[in-house]
């Protein structure tokens, strides 16, 4: 049985006559006489009661002429999403982040949702293993901070932010507009751990190695989130890159900015060797967001 079998019989099936069918298919009516007799042969069935006046579906007809239209309609709808796959408007794709850029992931995910509504996304918190995770293929594209060990991996810089410090709503140091890092060493802090983010957190310790002061870390904590659950009970400050204060604003910690900051860069990073067709329209809607803005 062949799909074109399943057509002539459909247009045969709505039509009930031989000659309209025929004109309706494009071709003269003695094919398609041909075809439907083989198919009747090929099925055992008797699908029409054939008379010099008419044409009549017989049951078995009726129920083939049903199936036959749902089996069109599923062939034309995964033609149709095989089209759509080969231009990425459907797929799946796994991006990988850290707690420390869920504002930028948010907005990239809302935006590209917005565009692609079919296609899938996965979020993976990869807290100290993104990079290898892309070089892997586990994750398809992941957000980082810059610069990085990205050999072997495209990456394309979103946003050149600086760093911030985060206290206490009541703390004395809120009062001011931005903070000195001597005044920042002289606090205790609350710094991510170096396999984080190694070069963030060498910039934050060169900054103050560059001023000969020496930073009073009380706990080094991986998640974002409880450093500033942390920060809102009294245990200390934090450095957190300012895009990364964004989200947290009302939960009793405020931001001030730390003078003298490094410029850090947030980008994105993925393996030349992943084809897929949602990773490109991916990357061009991501760099379309941020860096119009």
């Amino acid at each position: 049985m062949e799909l074109r079998q399943l057509r002539y019989f459909i247009a045969l099936s709505e039509e009930l006559h031989f000659t309209r069918a025929a004109e309706r298919l494009h071709f003269s009516q003695p094919p398609l006489t041909r075809q439907i007799r083989q198919l009747e042969e090929e099925l055992g069935v008797e699908l029409l009661h054939r008379t010099s006046r008419r044409v009549e579906l017989t049951d078995a007809g009726r129920a083939f002429a049903n199936e036959a239209r749902q089996i069109m309609a599923r062939v034309a709808h995964a033609a149709d999403l095989a089209a759509q796959a080969n231009r990425g408007l459907v797929g799946h794709l796994v991006l990988g982040y850290t707690p420390a850029r869920t504002n930028i992931v948010a907005r990239a995910v809302k935006t590209f949702t917005n565009l692609y509504p079919h296609v899938r996304i996965s979020l993976r918190d990869v807290i100290g293993h993104n990079i290898q995770l892309i070089r892997d293929g586990r994750v398809d594209v992941g957000f980082i901070a810059l610069p990085n060990n990205t050999a072997g991996l495209v990456v394309e810089t979103l946003l050149h932010e600086q760093f911030v410090v985060a206290m206490p709503a009541k703390h004395p140091l809120a009062l001011r507009r931005s903070i000195s890092i001597r005044e920042l060493a002289g606090e205790p802090n609350l710094l991510f751990p170096r396999h984080v983010n190694p070069f963030g957190y060498d910039m934050v310790l060169g900054l103050c190695q560059k001023y000969k002061m020496t930073l009073n870390i009380v706990l080094e904590i991986e998640n974002l989130h409880m450093r500033m659950e942390l920060v809102t009970a009294g245990f200390g400050l934090a450095v957190v890159c300012d895009s990364a204060a964004q989200p947290l604003h009302g939960n009793g910690v405020i931001f001030r900015r730390l003078q003298n900051s490094p410029t850090v860069e947030c980008g994105i990073a993925y393996s030349p060797e992943n084809r897929s067709h949602a990773l490109q329209l991916f990357t061009d809607c991501v760099k379309q967001k941020f860096l119009s803005t």
